[in-house]
């Protein structure tokens, strides 16, 4: 696990900033994830970011039952894409990997987002929307 700076403990998540400037987000098992849950997540994402677009992580290995369709809008929403320069979902079972695919195809996102297996590779891919600044 990377170094957790700034910490921020949810219902639904665990999130925190790397000292690479990205921004992760382990997902807890047996959480409800609705609309209220989302805004809570996008709070600290935009709180962590500090005004500067941030790639993000979304680790879903733990996740059994997604978030609900309005939090998934939400997600994908003007609001809900604040300072997301790009978003890796990491996923590893195949129920993950349909929650996943379900949020690329039906939410279409709109910053740039990709879902990987392991969590090297998807921070390989983010390293490409990690600012200098």
């Amino acid at each position: 696990m990377s170094t957790q700076l700034d910490p921020i403990d949810l219902a639904v998540a665990h999130v925190w900033r790397s000292a690479t400037g990205i921004i992760h987000m382990r997902f807890k098992p047996g959480v409800p994830h609705g609309l209220a849950e989302a805004r809570e997540v996008v709070e600290a994402h935009i709180r962590l970011a500090d005004g500067k677009m941030c790639a993000v992580l979304a680790d879903i290995r733990d996740v059994s039952k997604g978030a609900d369709s309005a939090a998934r809008r939400y997600y994908a929403s003007e609001e809900g894409s604040h300072l997301k320069a790009a978003m890796a979902l990491v996923a590893d079972s195949p129920i993950q990997r349909m929650i996943g695919n379900l949020f690329l195809r039906v939410s279409r996102p709109r910053y740039p987002t990709r879902l990987f297996g392991n969590p090297n590779d998807a921070l390989s891919w983010l390293g490409a929307f990690v600012s200098d600044e």
